[in-house]
């Protein structure tokens, strides 16, 4: 293999032959039992850093990890108000990275209707939080069952496909 098919196959970063082909399926992106409402967690995924929190509401989003005023970590941030709070400046994200509140503002002002950061779709299934990283209508998730089978004192996990969709 050349240096030329090595990065082809190897980078999956935004815009990479790699990135957008595996953008292209439902990805498992944590597990659910390691997100609460208390605490945001980086993640890493496709090249991309992002943040995965799920608000007091129980819903989970994948977002850009830095506040759009002032570029702030979201992950130092606290779970309020629907969303994720900045430490900064206060601006509150949704999961869908929408603002929904910028404290500074006067309550009439729809300037916060107009930051969005970018966010994924994601799917809680089986206990793993499922993302989809393309672009357009997502395919139907599928729903995976996981079970563990054990032959001669050995352990096998065993994953299989349902034919049984979530709608997306």
């Amino acid at each position: 293999m050349d240096l030329h098919e090595n990065e082809m196959l190897t980078r999956v970063g935004p815009g990479t032959a790699a990135g957008e082909t595996l953008r292209k399926y439902w990805l498992p992106v944590g597990f659910s039992s390691e997100i609460s409402c208390e605490m945001p967690k980086l993640v890493r995924w496709l090249g991309e850093d992002l943040l995965l929190f799920r608000d007091e509401f129980g819903r989970v989003g994948l977002i850009h990890p830095y506040c759009a005023h002032r570029g702030t970590s979201l992950d130092y941030g606290w779970i309020e108000a629907g969303g994720i709070r900045c430490c900064y400046h206060g601006w509150v994200y949704d999961v869908n990275g929408r603002c929904i509140e910028q404290p500074g503002e006067p309550a009439s002002s729809t300037f916060k209707d107009k930051i969005t950061l970018k966010a994924y779709r994601v799917r809680e299934l089986g206990g793993i939080i499922w993302a989809y990283m393309g672009a357009g209508v997502p395919p139907r998730c599928p729903i995976i069952i996981f079970s563990c089978v054990t032959m001669a004192s050995e352990i096998t996990l065993v994953m299989s496909v349902s034919a049984i969709t979530c709608s997306s």
